[in-house]
């Protein structure tokens, strides 16, 4: 019987890894696996779109959707975090509570970054930031920035200005030029004694935002070339269960008494979910509704996109 061929590029974590290697086989399918770095996997496909899959942050997939890209997507989610809880302020910048951060220099990578839409809106809607009083600076600029590949502009009302000289935002931070940025995980970040974090119990905190509303954010998920869905849609359902059943053997491989936060994340994330109901983790449309609406709104209110599509028009036909 013969199999079709597919391409697919994204970054290789361990939720994903048998399908990438090729110990899971997706039925009818060849399919070849380019791994890169996320951001470069996705600026990759922006702009020469020679791949049928590919990893996509959420915002930016919904920017070339409303651009008029022939895309769509399935379910899967390879990571996911509590992006708030990844901010540091300078001791000097009268930063005392996540509340305290009204008119302050705020750094992200990028405005267009799903963990800054989603770090962004957690602080506005849980914290009451305004985010056009903030001062915004981003790190990524040019060809390097997934904006400039979409051609993306932030809206006019929100003050967004590139670092002076493309200069690192720890750097930034460091020198008190910014009050507060998104660097949590930089390990120069975490041994400067002029930073702490935002939240000072990141897992406390992971845990609260879980309670009020039930689900553990997700960035990214996986793009399709639209002629294949509409072509194949039981190719690209084949293809769903096959990442599906990849998650399930590296929850399944996981040392005993290990949380599979680790599989998704960071340890902090594995600690802040060993406790939590339900699967934090799962795939699929149902499962994850009130995530995606969120994402959909928080596009909307941040001018990535003009319209609210319903979550069932941005996923293949036949995947819940």
């Amino acid at each position: 019987m013969s199999r079709t061929r597919i391409s697919l590029i994204g970054e290789q974590y361990d939720c994903v890894k048998s399908l990438f290697e090729g110990t899971i086989l997706p039925d009818g399918i060849d399919h070849s696996v380019t791994r890169s770095p996320s951001p470069e996997a996705m600026r990759r496909q922006l702009t020469t779109w020679e791949f049928d899959i590919c990893e996509m942050a959420f915002g930016a997939y919904l920017i070339a959707r409303n651009q008029g890209a022939d895309v769509t997507a399935i379910p899967v989610i390879p990571r996911r975090a509590f992006f708030h809880t990844n901010f540091m302020v300078h001791k000097d910048a009268g930063i005392d509570s996540p509340q305290g951060i009204a008119g302050k220099r705020i750094g992200v990578a990028e405005y267009v970054q799903s963990a800054a839409l989603w770090a962004r809106g957690v602080l506005e809607h849980d914290f009451a930031l305004d985010a056009r009083k903030a001062q915004w600076y981003v790190e990524r600029f040019g060809s390097g920035s997934t904006g400039e590949v979409l051609g993306f502009k932030p809206p006019r009302d929100i003050s967004v200005q590139q670092t002076p000289g493309g200069k690192s935002l720890v750097a930034m931070l460091s020198a008190a030029e910014l009050d507060m940025a998104w660097v949590g995980g930089s390990a120069q970040a975490q041994s400067d004694a002029a930073l702490r974090p935002l939240f000072s119990d990141a897992v406390a905190e992971g845990r609260r935002f879980y309670a009020a509303h039930g689900y553990v954010p997700a960035n990214h998920m996986y793009m399709v070339r639209g002629s294949l869905a509409r072509e194949q849609p039981a190719l690209v359902a084949n293809l769903y269960r096959a990442f599906c059943a990849s998650k399930t053997a590296a929850q399944r491989g996981l040392p005993s008494g290990k949380s599979s936060g680790a599989l998704f994340g960071s340890d902090l994330l594995a600690t802040t979910c060993q406790t939590l109901a339900g699967d934090p983790f799962a795939y699929g449309i149902s499962a994850n509704r009130a995530m995606l609406e969120t994402l959909v709104q928080l596009c909307l209110e941040q001018g990535l996109v003009r319209d609210k599509p319903a979550v069932e028009q941005l996923f293949a036909s036949g995947i819940d």
